[in-house]
């Protein structure tokens, strides 16, 4: 009787002192409430938010009747990935929004959910001690930088460059220049004449220039006798004689041609032309009178430029003639007489 007394007291006193088993934690529950723009249409989606939340745990956290909340937004800000997670405790009290952010590409939005479950996943720990502002997750890994691309070849070294040889400036045109063409007119005398001509032109500015031209008409020029043809013999009171008809024998003009350019398409000059005209009275004939003359007129002209050195121009010409001498018994000249002439050539820069 004694030894099982003794028994009875030896097992009640180790039950007493065996340790007591650990009493299990509290374990955290939160609504959860996600939402994903749009354009985010490569994330995982909310079901593997949860997983991922529960693996991390544990056990299942998430609840629609929890006291706790949590709210997940993610969207594409710039050209980063960000996914916002706000906190709500049982009195309705949000916490500090926390951002996470990654580079946007095509596994961004997977790495992304894998920072916010294991961020909700620390903040369900039993060592979460503040219930405004959420713990602080770990800092994301760094990713590793892309190797650096092999190193180019070196290029072949270019051969040096020949100097460009010097040019005018743009817009301005050569100082010299020289040309020929044809010319038509009418009014010196009753007949049209035709001829060559020869010019040469100095530039002072790009407005300005100073040219010298040569005219010699074509021969034969005469025409038959005419009822307006000039005349030797006496004259009329019209300045015309009534006696033998006079033919035109030679035409020889030459004149200084200042002008103005106002572009490089028009110009407008002043003409003072000096001539020498023989007139025969038969034609062809060897004899005959010289009459020199000065004529002043105006010129506009258009000049068509083919390259740099070679240009094409058309002029129209008004000219008032009258003669330097009187030579009897003719008359011509006497009076100021107009004329008219037109003209094309080509033009050569120096």
């Amino acid at each position: 009787m004694p030894r099982f007394s003794l028994f009875k007291i030896v097992f009640a006193s180790l039950l007493l002192s065996a340790p007591a088993p650990a009493a299990e934690p509290a374990r955290r529950t939160l609504r959860m409430h996600y939402s994903e723009d749009p354009r985010a249409a490569s994330c995982p989606g909310e079901g593997a938010l949860r997983e991922q939340v529960r693996r991390r745990t544990g056990y299942d956290p998430f609840r629609e009747d929890a006291p706790e909340a949590v709210d997940v937004a993610i969207a594409p800000r710039g050209a980063a990935l960000v996914a916002t997670l706000k906190y709500r405790d049982e009195d309705g009290t949000e916490s500090v929004p926390r951002d996470f952010n990654v580079p946007n590409g095509d596994a961004a939005c997977a790495l992304l959910t894998s920072y916010v479950a294991l961020s909700i996943a620390f903040t369900l720990t039993p060592f979460w001690l503040d219930e405004q502002v959420p713990a602080t997750a770990p800092p994301p890994p760094e990713l590793a930088p892309p190797p650096a691309p092999p190193p180019a070849p070196p290029r072949p070294r270019a051969p040096p460059a020949r100097p460009l040889p010097a040019t005018e400036p743009a817009g301005r045109r050569s100082a010299i220049r020289g040309g020929t063409g044809v010319f038509a007119q009418i009014g010196l005398t009753d007949q049209l004449v035709g001829g060559a001509s020869w010019f040469c032109e100095a530039r002072w500015s790009d407005r300005l220039s100073v040219g010298l031209e040569v005219q010699d008409a074509f021969l034969p020029l005469s025409a038959g006798p005419s009822e307006g043809g000039w005349s030797l013999g006496a004259s009329s009171a019209g300045g015309r004689s009534d006696g033998q008809p006079v033919h035109t024998r030679m035409l020889v003009t030459t004149a200084l041609v200042p002008c103005l350019h106002t572009n490089d398409l028009l110009a407008t000059c002043t003409v003072v032309q000096l001539g020498v005209l023989t007139l025969a009275g038969q034609p062809g004939g060897q004899s005959g009178l010289l009459l020199m003359f000065v004529a002043l007129g105006l010129r506009t002209g258009v000049e068509f430029a083919l390259n740099d050195r070679l240009s094409l121009s058309t002029h129209l010409e008004l000219l008032t003639a009258v003669g330097l001498k009187k030579r009897p018994p003719v008359d011509v000249l006497r009076a100021p007489h107009l004329s008219a002439s037109v003209g094309a050539g080509v033009i050569a820069a120096f």
